[in-house]
């Protein structure tokens, strides 16, 4: 199944990600914090104007941000001298952010607040990840681990798998309440219901689809078991270099197995969804494409029903107007800013989905 019915994609290729804008001075050895994704919130206007803080420690840190962030975009400084708390703090806002979204279009200015901070503006980047269901199949693998031919291919394949469910934390479709677990399950309620209202030839093929979703199930279960084994993710360099060595292999592979290791070893700690931050992208909204509903293992592309999950998905999204992406965060909350590029490992990370997806596909079947 290569597309859905709307403007999502079942592993198409990503855009380009963002970058921020840079200053001219050279890189300050100390360093503006970047958010980890934890216990940070959007401080929006709407609570603002009923703020029951300390005034003067968020007009004071709000100030000396705005100098900050004015320092490092080449802004004036917006004059707010005659206006009183907190419409100082709003307009000056108001006219920062419009100028930075003219400096680049993929920039928003927000007021944060967490434990450290009453009022400090920051800088988000939203990563474009093209409208893409990154489902990666399970089919090939079972039936690599099945077959003593493709061992050492089965080897390396359970070690990318085990990165990215175990590390990467891409969700598995067999365990309870995840995304597809649920689409997988509502299919089977559904085939189950209409069973006696059918004709002998279509209660045939309802058979099967239920004989395919009693496989998927099950052989979920069994493989999530194997990837989710961590000595599978401690082994995996010493297994993909014995691969990459091997007199038979799969070049293609090889590669990109090497590559995943690379990833690996750069972010060890890193999970795809630690960049996930849906409150700070219009937190207001909670008809929404969550990440784990776009990013997943799945059975395959290519069995009985993936028609109708694919469907349902489809009528699913076409309901939701936001989709959680990563999102890079850079606070204000210093004179030296981060100058790196953003999306260091979301650049790295989508685009070897997309290739793991494209190498597993002709086995897809």
């Amino acid at each position: 199944m290569e597309g859905v019915r709307t403007n999502w994609q079942l592993r198409h290729q990503t855009g380009q990600a963002a970058r921020r804008s840079r200053n001219t001075t050279k890189p300050a050895k100390k360093r503006s914090p970047r958010i980890s994704g934890h216990g940070f919130l959007n401080h929006s206007f709407k609570p603002f104007w009923l703020f029951n803080g300390n005034i003067e420690r968020a007009e004071t840190e709000f100030f000396r941000s705005l100098q900050h962030l004015c320092n490092y975009y080449d802004l004036l400084l917006p004059q707010t001298g005659d206006l009183s708390f907190p419409q100082n703090i709003y307009r000056s806002w108001e006219v920062v952010a419009e100028r930075v979204k003219a400096i680049d279009k993929k920039l928003n200015c927000i007021i944060l607040n967490d434990a450290e901070h009453e009022a400090v503006l920051a800088t988000t980047t939203q990563f474009d990840t093209g409208r893409t269901l990154y489902y990666i199949p399970v089919k090939p693998l079972s039936k690599w681990t099945a077959d003593a031919k493709y061992k050492q291919v089965a080897e390396v394949v359970t070690a990318i798998f085990a990165y990215l469910y175990q590390v990467a934390q891409i969700p598995m479709y067999s365990e309870y309440g995840t995304f597809l677990s649920d689409q997988y399950n509502y299919v089977e309620e559904m085939i189950n219901e209409d069973m006696n209202e059918d004709d002998k030839e279509e209660m045939v093929y309802k058979e099967e689809q239920l004989d395919e979703l009693f496989t998927l199930k099950n052989t979920g279960i069994h493989i999530g078991r194997l990837i989710g084994d961590k000595a599978k993710l401690d082994a995996m360099e010493d297994t993909v270099l014995a691969y990459a060595n091997a007199d038979e292999r799969d070049n293609d592979l090889a590669i990109l197995a090497i590559e995943f290791v690379q990833l690996y070893k750069a972010y060890p700690d890193r999970s795809i969804f630690d960049a996930i931050r849906p409150d700070l992208y219009y937190p207001e909204v909670n008809e929404r494409i969550k990440a784990e509903e776009y990013i997943s293992f799945y059975w395959s592309g290519s069995d009985s029903i993936i028609e109708t999950v694919m469907s349902m998905i489809d009528c699913s999204f076409q309901e939701m107007g936001i989709t959680d992406e990563p999102i890079d965060v850079v606070i204000f909350d210093q004179t030296d800013i981060d100058t790196t590029e953003s999306f260091g490992f979301e650049s790295r990370f989508f685009p070897l989905l997309d290739r793991l997806c494209t190498f597993l596909n002709p086995y897809d079947n």
